[in-house]
């Protein structure tokens, strides 16, 4: 049975995903429950984005995901399933939390949850996650076909994110996620920076009012305690980062400040 991941903003002082799991359990007391994170920064769509993308390429077909980020509940935004060419289930908000997942696997058809035998009786204006989109995960992970959650519809809210920019000086770019060690993700992809530099040469890299120098390598290890350095993550993106330090926190950096890189040795 193809496992169940909730992403949330919900942190875990409350009963908020534990109803959430109670739900899914109620319906399919065999259901596999993932916690991707619950540690979202609050109301902030584009970090869920990034990280369901790059936690969802790991799971099998067939998996359902459950984004739990929606400032907007309660109004007219709607509670959608998106279905992609790899056979995953992405249900949540239509507010652009799958922005990066649809662009990564692709989009088969996007149904609006309103099939309300599906759901819990008594919904919250407030709480949608447990009494919309948990219930229709569960059922879809007992085996519900994804046309009996509602009618197709043709778009998809996106969020416009930002693409780097090759130029002959440099490449322009910008900060697409900080994670919890403090290293600066960017949206620099693997391909685009290895043209221009190769391992052991020199980045230069300015962001706001800092500017920094650091090498281009493929570990940590390559660079002493306290060292910056530039390489490419588990994401297949530009990362910078300080061996044993939080760079974010040492330059005053944040998701979205714009940077431009340049080698320079």
């Amino acid at each position: 049975m193809p496992p169940i991941a909730l992403i949330t903003d919900l942190g875990d002082r409350d009963y908020f995903v534990s109803s959430m799991k109670g739900v899914i359990l109620s319906i399919n007391p065999e259901a596999k429950i993932v916690d991707i994170t619950h540690q979202v920064p609050k109301q902030d769509v584009r970090t869920a984005s990034f990280i369901l993308a790059n936690a969802a390429e790991t799971f099998p077909k067939g998996s359902t995901f459950v984004a739990v980020v929606d400032p907007g509940v309660g109004t007219e935004r709607l509670c959608i399933l998106v279905r992609t060419e790899n056979e995953l289930n992405f249900i949540g908000p239509d507010n652009g939390v799958f922005t990066l997942a649809a662009e990564k696997f692709g989009i088969e058809e996007v149904r609006k949850i309103s099939n309300k035998d599906l759901l819990r009786s008594d919904i919250s204006s407030t709480f949608h996650g447990r009494d919309v989109m948990a219930p229709v995960a569960a059922h879809l992970s007992s085996g519900l076909k994804p046309k009996k959650v509602g009618e197709r519809i043709e778009k998809l809210e996106l969020i416009d994110m930002k693409k780097p920019k090759s130029m002959t000086k440099g490449i322009r770019g910008e900060i697409l996620h900080i994670d919890d060690f403090g290293n600066v993700i960017t949206n620099v992809g693997a391909d685009l920076i290895e043209k221009r530099a190769d391992t052991g040469t020199t980045l230069k890299i300015k962001v706001d009012d800092h500017e920094l120098k650091a090498p281009f390598v493929k570990t940590f290890g390559e660079v002493p305690e306290g060292g910056n350095l530039c390489y490419i993550g588990s994401s297949n993106l530009l990362e910078i980062a300080k061996n044993r330090g939080n760079l974010s926190d040492e330059i005053n950096v944040e998701r979205g400040n714009e940077l431009f890189i340049n080698v320079v040795g």
